[in-house]
């Protein structure tokens, strides 16, 4: 049983670490072109992407779980009420998102203004949530009709190709921050978000957008400590480590998700026996960590080429991914008492997991010299 369980997930599990490898695209970006001279842009990046990351965490744990469950069908049905509603929810928090994320850099002081900051991050959060939902719907759709598991396919997929677009368009945003396009792209994105919101509303809306909000502004505040340490990573290292950095997050940051939705789909199907829920899936996380410190070992060798340090992806992975396995599973535990754990699982797992990866990569490196 136990092998049979963990042959299952592994090829699955092995697709969902590849699509997770292709962030070293977005670490190319990072590093060719990340603004090291901007002091705030470091500070900023992690509560953006996080911000994303938590929205299209929930976005796509709701979705999975949904179909996994029936209470949403695999078509773009004007019936489908509840797809509709996990996508209205998820355009306003969103925009709500833009409009908290660029605090941490204003609360600590930071000589830049909100207006250009706000503008940043609504390019970066909104637009990219814009540019993929239709992507995220349609693997969610493909992937179940295809007897595979949504809960492991679908959201290590679509992050890695929102976190290659959100960087990009985060570069773009700063670089041409001063430019005349800039407010017209935010007109655009603006007025586009608001008619889905009023066209898709809900009876529901307030109650999902609350909690989903609620993560939201928890994700920025442990994002927030993870741009310190970045700054910290860049200053102790030469920028080689932005090659890495994003694949690093995306890869735990996917196995962490994995592992809370396929708890979180358990526990709606009244699966879990057991108070300590990774007793439940004890096979699927052997094959989860296998695969992973693999693609992990992968990104040292990738450093080592470049002259870098290999054993910091590696010492980095065994240290974070047991902690993120506990703190994965105490959140599942916690939220399924009172609210749905989709709309806090996999957006504060991922976003913890960005900042024990950015913080152990510090520590990594101060030790390693």
């Amino acid at each position: 049983m136990f092998r049979q369980r963990s042959r299952r997930i592994a090829p699955q599990a092995l697709i969902a670490a590849m699509y997770g490898f292709g962030d070293i695209l977005a670490g190319a970006i990072l590093w060719a072109y990340f603004p090291t001279n901007i002091a705030w842009a470091s500070i900023l990046y992690p509560p953006v992407i996080g911000a994303r990351g938590a929205i299209s965490g929930s976005f796509v744990g709701r979705l999975t779980s949904a179909l996994n469950i029936g209470t949403v069908k695999p078509n773009l049905s004007r019936e489908n009420d509840k797809l509709w509603e996990i996508l209205s929810t998820t355009i306003t928090a969103s925009l709500l998102a833009s409009v908290i994320a660029p605090l941490p850099p204003k609360l600590i002081g930071m000589s830049v203004s909100y207006l250009k900051i706000f503008s940043i991050s609504l390019i970066t959060i909104s637009g990219v949530a814009l540019i993929l939902l239709p992507l995220k719907i349609f693997v969610s759709f493909e992937s179940f009709k295809r007897g595979l598991d949504p809960d492991i396919i679908v959201y290590p997929l679509t992050s890695t190709a929102a976190d290659i677009i959100v960087t990009f368009l985060y570069i773009y945003a700063i670089r041409y921050a001063n430019s005349v396009l800039e407010p017209i792209i935010t007109l655009i994105i603006l007025i586009i978000s608001i008619a889905i919101i009023v066209l898709w509303f809900s009876r529901s809306f307030v109650r999902i957008l609350m909690e989903i909000l609620t993560a939201t502004i928890i994700v920025v505040e442990i994002e927030s400590l993870a741009g310190a340490f970045l700054g910290e990573a860049i200053s102790i290292s030469d920028p080689r480590v932005l090659l890495i950095y994003p694949a690093m997050l995306t890869e735990l940051g996917d196995a962490s998700s994995i592992v809370g939705s396929i708890l979180t789909t358990r526990f709606f199907l009244g699966m879990i026996r057991s108070k300590v829920l990774l007793t439940d899936i004890v096979p699927e996380v052997v094959s989860i960590f296998s695969i992973y410190l693999g693609f992990f070992s992968l990104m040292g060798g990738i450093l080592w080429l470049l002259g870098g340090k290999p054993l910091v992806s590696i010492i980095t992975f065994m240290i974070a991914f047991p902690i993120m396995l506990l703190i994965t599973a105490l959140i599942v535990m916690l939220t399924s008492r009172k609210f749905d754990p989709d709309n806090f699982t996999i957006p504060i797992s991922t976003s913890l997991a960005d900042l024990i990866t950015t913080a152990t990569v510090s520590l990594v490196l101060a030790l390693l010299g």
